[in-house]
């Protein structure tokens, strides 16, 4: 019933369970409690236990005791990692074709129909390209049934069912980066729901609840000149426990249109798409550097929860890691696998983590910029 793994990061513990991979934070004083829980070889030398060694009295103890228990069941209940098995029938004809070129690479995506290429193409319409260079890698995209497949270079991937059609954006982008980087999915130990700016030598990641404004963060850091080396997806290697580049255009939405037009002298000429998740028009504004120009990846040492209030005072500060793990986990990918998530709990325990609540934008661009120098 033990955590797998667990790490001290300040006044806080991060547990991971490797059935359910799940991470929980608790105090470190909580965790004491559990610790004597586990060593413990029944109930009532758990409680006696709790009495000797924590001062704690048997009624207390006995809601310990409940609590515990619920507890370690559920963070210890089983998930099937195990890859889809069902297999498509025959891959259908397809009449929509759509190249996209990456430095001296290209994909070849052959969409279903219009519907499916409207989840899949917008965020990379800035790499289309009618140019077969080198290196080309079929993906398919269809459905069948109510099952959206995804299929590449004819081996099968996944299907997914067409209302949770984020999951095959999800795998599609995880493919994606593999065939870029020539890695499989077990060479990454996560992929965030996360903006990722970044100068020549680091990266500092920029997470959010959705609608706070980390993507127009991004474009605004861009138009001060600062890299962005991922928009909404960025996946940490288990190589080096380095963050990077995924070349997609940064997506923003109608109500930054007015205040970023300013800073894109192209932004009238870039289509406007309607969002797949909300009922608002979206953009996607080309990167500054292609695969080739920027640094393909950087450490990441730095987190930034963002917040944009065009009623609040801009503000700046550090702030523990359990705000930070709030956001950042429940959104993103993280391997099932032990050696990955000791990786990933390794890779906390060096993290800077800030707060940026802001209306000024200048006060934004001047806080990241600041957090490169320091």
């Amino acid at each position: 019933m033990a955590p797998k793994h667990f790490v001290a990061l300040s006044d806080k513990i991060i547990l991971w369970f490797e059935p359910s991979n799940k991470y929980i934070v608790i105090s470190k004083y909580l965790w004491e409690i559990v610790r004597v829980y586990l060593d413990s070889l029944s109930e009532s030398e758990f409680l006696e236990n709790l009495n000797f060694n924590l001062n704690i009295q048997l009624d207390k103890g006995k809601v310990y005791l409940n609590e515990i228990s619920e507890f370690l069941i559920v963070a210890n209940s089983e998930v099937n990692h195990k890859s889809e098995v069902i297999k498509s029938s025959l891959i259908p004809e397809f009449q929509l074709v759509e190249y996209y070129t990456f430095g001296n690479f290209s994909i070849k995506i052959n969409f279903g129909s219009e519907q499916i290429k409207a989840l899949i193409h917008p965020q990379w319409a800035n790499a289309i390209s009618q140019i077969k260079i080198h290196d080309i890698e079929d993906f398919y995209i269809f459905k069948e049934d109510d099952f959206l497949y995804l299929i590449n270079n004819k081996n099968y991937v996944g299907r997914f069912p067409t209302s949770e059609y984020h999951l095959l954006q999800g795998q599609f982008a995880l493919q994606l980066i593999n065939t870029l980087y020539n890695k499989i999915e077990s060479d990454w130990i996560a992929t965030f729901h996360a903006s990722t700016v970044c100068n020549n030598q680091e990266a500092v990641m920029l997470i959010g609840d959705s609608g706070n404004g980390k993507s127009t963060l991004s474009a605004i850091l861009m138009a001060h000149g600062i890299d962005v080396l991922a928009d909404d997806f960025t996946p940490l290697s288990a190589d080096n426990k380095e963050v990077y580049r995924f070349p997609s255009g940064i997506s923003v939405k109608t109500g930054s249109f007015e205040m970023l037009k300013p800073l894109f002298p192209d932004f009238d000429n870039y289509p406007v798409f309607k969002s797949t998740s909300k009922n608002v028009n979206v953009k996607y504004i080309p990167p500054l550097k292609n695969m080739e120009e920027g640094p393909s990846h950087l450490p990441c040492r730095k987190i930034v929860y963002v917040k944009f209030d065009k009623n609040t005072t801009s503000t700046i500060q550090e702030i523990g890691i359990e705000k930070i793990l709030e956001t950042l986990i429940p959104e993103s990918w993280i391997s099932p696998l032990a050696q990955n998530s000791k990786l990933f709990l390794e890779w906390l325990k060096d993290l800077e983590c800030y707060e940026l609540n802001y209306s000024d934008n200048d006060f934004a661009v001047a806080s990241i910029k600041k957090l490169f120098n320091s």
